[in-house]
């Protein structure tokens, strides 16, 4: 199986961030899978980040990180946890920069309902599973309705 996951969160998206972090336990517990979680910040305008405080960035940076340690504590999976990563700027871009960096097996994404603006999988899903240097496992984020 995977050795080595990355696993694509969007802090913004508690209900989709519980139901990858389930399939990424799962995928620690039973195959001993390590997992590194990421959540990529958008980047700022210049003339907004020039307007904050100098540490404003990675003070942003280091409560996402927490969060994502938190998250793998409350799913169990703090001991399989390899490291967290928040980095800032286009959410496709870093994650497989990111894969490429880490050597990742897989890459484990969230997939979207379908509605007006996308079709299937969000931009950044398509994007993500098109450039992957690795698999990529898109999770359905939500149930299907009846």
């Amino acid at each position: 199986m995977f050795e080595r996951v990355l696993v694509a969160l969007d802090l913004d998206d508690a209900a989709g961030a519980r139901v990858l972090m389930a399939r990424a336990a799962a995928l620690a517990r039973k195959f001993g899978t390590r997992l590194t979680l990421v959540h990529v910040r958008p980047d700022l305008p210049r003339s907004y980040a020039r307007a904050l405080p100098d540490a404003w960035d990675m003070g942003e940076q280091e409560a996402a990180e927490r969060e994502l340690e938190g998250l793998a504590a409350a799913h169990g999976c703090g001991a399989s946890l390899d490291g967290v990563f928040a980095p800032a700027g286009t959410v496709a871009r870093e994650i497989t920069r990111l894969a490429v960096k880490l050597d990742a097996d897989a890459i484990l994404v969230g997939a979207h309902r379908m509605d007006l603006g996308r079709v299937m999988l969000g931009t950044q899903t398509t994007a993500i599973t098109r450039d992957a240097p690795c698999d990529v496992l898109v999770v359905r984020a939500e149930e299907p309705e009846d």
